[in-house]
This record gives C-alpha cells, sequence and structure tokens, in this order.
C-alpha cells in the first residue's frame, strides 16, 4: 500500500463508520502505519541496510506501558 492509498483508506474509514470514538488499538494501528509512510517518504535514501531494518521492525514493536 502506498503512502497515497494508506491516506485514502484512512480518509474512507473515516467517512463510512463515521465513528464517535476509536478503540486504543486502533489508534495504535493508524500510528504504526503513518510512522511507516513517513519513515519511507521523508527519508528517500532507504537501503536495505540492516540498522535501518532494525528501525522499521522497532516501528512495529508494541511499546510498554
Amino acid at each position: 500500500m502506498t503512502s497515497r492509498d494508506f491516506a485514502y483508506w484512512l480518509q474512507g474509514f473515516f467517512e463510512v463508520s463515521n465513528p464517535e470514538t476509536i478503540t486504543k488499538e486502533q489508534t495504535d494501528m493508524i500510528k504504526k502505519h503513518l510512522n511507516l509512510v513517513f519513515f519511507h517518504e521523508i527519508d528517500p535514501s532507504y537501503t536495505d541496510d540492516p540498522k535501518k531494518q532494525e528501525q522499521m521492525n522497532d516501528i512495529h514493536k508494541p511499546k510498554p506501558n
């Protein structure tokens, strides 16, 4: 999914479901995906560097409460 696709999906999610509230889990998942989108869009120098792969993996790890 491209960043543009995600933006349209997110817009559609809110338009179609018209949620009064979203759960913490939904909020966390949206934030994680946005973090990945911004990581790739803002840093176009991305390569197969293991350190960058570790950064991407960390984005998906749940943060301790």
